[in-house]
Formats: C-alpha cells, structure tokens, sequence
C-alpha cells in the first residue's frame, strides 16, 4: 500500500508551480520538485544591483557609517510575479519558495564580488510570538538558500526582536521609521568584533526595518555590515 501510494501521489496531486500553477515534473527521478517552474524562473525581472553600486538600494543606507553595499535580486511591484511569490512564501506556508530564489539570487552574484568577504548571514530576525503564529520565518530560508551556495555560515542568536511590532505593510512614510523604534537587541557583542555581516529580508520598501536592525548592530565593534533582500519595491 505504502509503494502504490508513493507512486499515485505524484499523478493525484501533481506539484505546481506557485507561480503561474501549471504542473511541474521533478528534474530527476527521486529529486525534490521546485516550487517555481522554469519559465517562471525566466520570467523574474531581475536589478543587476549585484555588479552595480551607488544602486537605489544602496542610497536607502548610505548613512551608516558601518555600511559597505547592498543589493536586491528582483523588482517588487504589488500584484506582480514576484509579489506573488512572496507573498506565497510568507503566509501562505510555502517558505521553501524563499530558499530557492535564494540560490538563483546567489548564483546570479557570483558572478561579482558582492559577497566577497562577508562573514556571517543574519536573516531579519521574527518576534517569538509571531514565529509561533508563522511556524517559521521567512527570512531564514532566505539566508539558508544563500549559505547552501556561497558556504557562508548563518546566524540566528546574535540579533533578536523583542517588541512585536505591527506589520510594516500595514504603516505608512514616517510611521514605519517609528513603529521599528528599538525592536531589536543583541546577544554577545563581543563575538561579533569585526565581522562583515550580511542582513538578509524578503522585501525592502522603505529600508526602516534594516536601518533599525543596523542600527542595534552599531554594538558590535568594528563591524561591517551589507544587505541583500529578494526584493525591491518600486
């Protein structure tokens, strides 16, 4: 019964692109399936910020004095591809869409130097309470998907959150700076002296979240930080 099922499922329930929804085939026999198919895939409308600096996301941080670069791997308009697909990955359980433009997004940036030098990859860090709520953040997998192609070690302990602030979606201009006001803290400075650190989000709009998180991470001494997010609104 256990095989016939193995066998049945795939033709019952194919897998389907959270995308477009046509059905994906596996690559292989026995390999995992994507959650995005390739013409979707083809379809992202990329930034090319990794090669490029001085970019618009770049201005968004500029004045941090512990700021080296950043970069988006694609462009975020409401309703588009790319909006769907993260809104997929961030409350409709689907975080392995996340992990896997991740890797597309890494291997679009070896062909840099963007992520030359970086030490560490810290995903923006979820409140306890929503963690629960989510049963995951999104932006783990994102910084998962990028470590599983650049080999750089993730950090989830050094920065936490401790208000549960309102989405920042539903906060407009000069409120968004304050409803990210002191959220959140850091753990044993100390083992961050000197580190050049990535912050990895989903979507950057207007950077107040970021700001706010580089913002604690002026604790740790000597410091560099960069910021990669999947997408960029508009």
């Amino acid at each position: 019964m256990n095989i016939l099922r193995r066998y049945l499922s795939p033709v019952l329930f194919p897998a389907r692109c959270a995308g477009c929804g046509q059905v994906i085939e596996p690559p292989m026999p026995e390999t995992p399936v994507p959650s995005v198919c390739q013409d979707c895939v083809r379809a992202l409308e990329r930034t090319e910020q990794f090669s490029l600096r001085g970019n618009l996301t770049e201005d968004l941080f500029a004045t941090n004095h512990q700021f080296e670069r950043a970069a988006t791997f694609c462009f975020y308009d409401k309703h588009d591809l790319v909006s769907h697909l993260i809104q997929n990955a961030k409350y409709g359980r689907q975080p392995e869409i996340n992990y896997e433009l991740a890797r597309l997004a890494a291997l679009d940036g070896l062909q840099s130097d963007f992520f030359d030098d970086i030490s560490v990859i810290i995903p923006v860090p979820l409140h306890p309470r929503r963690y629960r709520q989510r049963g995951y953040n999104q932006s783990d997998y994102i910084a998962r998907g990028l470590s599983d192609v650049l080999n750089i070690p993730v950090d989830t302990t050094h920065i936490t959150r401790i208000r549960n602030n309102p989405q920042q979606a539903l906060t407009r201009g000069k409120e968004r700076e304050r409803n990210v006001e002191g959220v959140f803290d850091v753990n044993h400075p100390e083992e961050m002296y000197r580190r050049h650190i990535l912050i990895v989000d989903d979507v950057i709009t207007t950077g107040s979240t970021i700001r706010s998180c580089m913002k604690t991470i002026s604790a740790f001494r000597g410091a560099r930080i960069s910021v990669f997010a999947l997408a960029k609104a508009r």
